[in-house]
This record gives C-alpha cells, sequence and structure tokens, in this order.
C-alpha cells in the first residue's frame, strides 16, 4: 500500500491530532452558538433533530459518523483506492471528539446559558478553528477526515485545477443534504442559517489560506 505521508515524523503526527481535537472543538461551538454551522454540520445537526423527533436519540458525534461512513463510501466508489479505508480512524476520533467537547468539557467550561456575544465569539473561534484544523489534518500527511478526503478525490478524479472550487462543491453538497433532512422533519430550516451559506462559500479560502501558510512554512507533508 502507498502511503501519503512524505515523512513519518512526530511533528507532524502532533499536527494530525492536534487538527482531529481542533475539528471536534468547532463542531460543538458551532452548535453552541445558535448563529449558523459550518456546511456539513448542517446536516450532521437536522439529522439528530430529525431522528429525535422519531424518538431516536444519537449524539452529534454519532451524526457525524453516520454521515462520514456514508461519504467513505463515495470517496471508495469515485477513487478505486482501498486506502482510503484508512479514513476510518480519523473518523471515529473526529466523532469521540465532537462527543468529548460537547458533552463533558464545554458544558464544564460554559455551564449556564450564553450571552448573544459570548455566542458570536464562539461562531468566529469556531470558524477559524475548524478550517485551521482541517487544513492541519490534510497537510499532516495522515489519513483524512473523509471530507478532506472526498475534497481530494473530486480534485484528483475530476482534474481540477481549483482547490477552492472543489471545497465549494463538498460544502454546498453538505447544505444540501441538511436541506433534505430539514423538509423531511417539516421544521423551517433547522440549523441552516444565512451563515451556513457564507461559511459554505469562506471554508474553502479559508482552509487554503492555512495551507498556503503551512507550505510557506514548510509545513506540507503531502503532495497537494
Amino acid at each position: 500500500m502507498k502511503f501519503t505521508w512524505i515523512q513519518f515524523s512526530v511533528k507532524f503526527i502532533i499536527l494530525y491530532v492536534l487538527g482531529i481535537f481542533a475539528l471536534g472543538l468547532g463542531v460543538a461551538l458551532f452548535a453552541r452558538s445558535s448563529l449558523g454551522v459550518a456546511p456539513w454540520d448542517t446536516a450532521i445537526l437536522n439529522l439528530q433533530r430529525l431522528l429525535l423527533s422519531r424518538d431516536i436519540m444519537i449524539t452529534i458525534g454519532q451524526s457525524s459518523l453516520i454521515h462520514t461512513t456514508v461519504l467513505l463510501l463515495i470517496v471508495l466508489i469515485l477513487g478505486k483506492k482501498w486506502q482510503s479505508l484508512l479514513a476510518i480512524m480519523p473518523m471515529i476520533a473526529i466523532s469521540a471528539a465532537i462527543d468529548l467537547w460537547d458533552l463533558f468539557l464545554l458544558p464544564a467550561i460554559f455551564p449556564n446559558p450564553l450571552s448573544l456575544w459570548f455566542r458570536i465569539m464562539f461562531f468566529i473561534i469556531a470558524t477559524v478553528i475548524m478550517t485551521w484544523g482541517l487544513a492541519t489534518i490534510i497537510i499532516s500527511g495522515f489519513p483524512p477526515n473523509v471530507y478532506d478526503d472526498f475534497h481530494l478525490t473530486i480534485i484528483r478524479v475530476f482534474h481540477m485545477r481549483s482547490f477552492t472550487l472543489a471545497r465549494w462543491i463538498i460544502e454546498f453538497l453538505g447544505v444540501s443534504v441538511g436541506l433534505i433532512y430539514a423538509l423531511i422533519q417539516g421544521d423551517g430550516f433547522g440549523s441552516i442559517t444565512p451563515l451556513s451559506f457564507l461559511l459554505a462559500l469562506a471554508f474553502g479560502s479559508l482552509i487554503n489560506f492555512f495551507v498556503s501558510y503551512y507550505r510557506r512554512l514548510n509545513l506540507l507533508n503531502r503532495h497537494i
């Protein structure tokens, strides 16, 4: 099997783990801001609400794992590379990190209802930390989370030259899935807000910004 990293080092392992924890924190912060969530988080939260309306209890992390499992199957079909199965490891790790932050750490740190200013701060921090975390996982060279693997697969299979355009396709797909869940439930748009569409537009550019910054620092452990 051909691995994706250029060099195997403790430095990139640490970055990889930090990226996973940052991604989990970003999801939990977005959920608490109630102002809008990242594109695929609209699908994650709206599925959780839809199942809850059917008296089926799942955590945000479990909802995330459901979506990443489906996306992994799509990546395997499109990319036709068994190496993509390595994404199972970050899928499970990210799901656990989301629930760790959402169910234990953040409630312990912020037990009271949040003011509007705190929610705005959470939204801004979540945007930065999630895109940084996604970029960090990508540049580490180790198995990407399945959204990034889907992103890189789209670029490779369809010979796309624009990193950002490929990411837009991924993010708007997430919003579309979230909208379908909301329509099935009949609960308006659920977690989808105008800011969700803004995030869908901004995510690709922000991730590319952090990847480019890592490149300037000569911290790029895979060919992109």
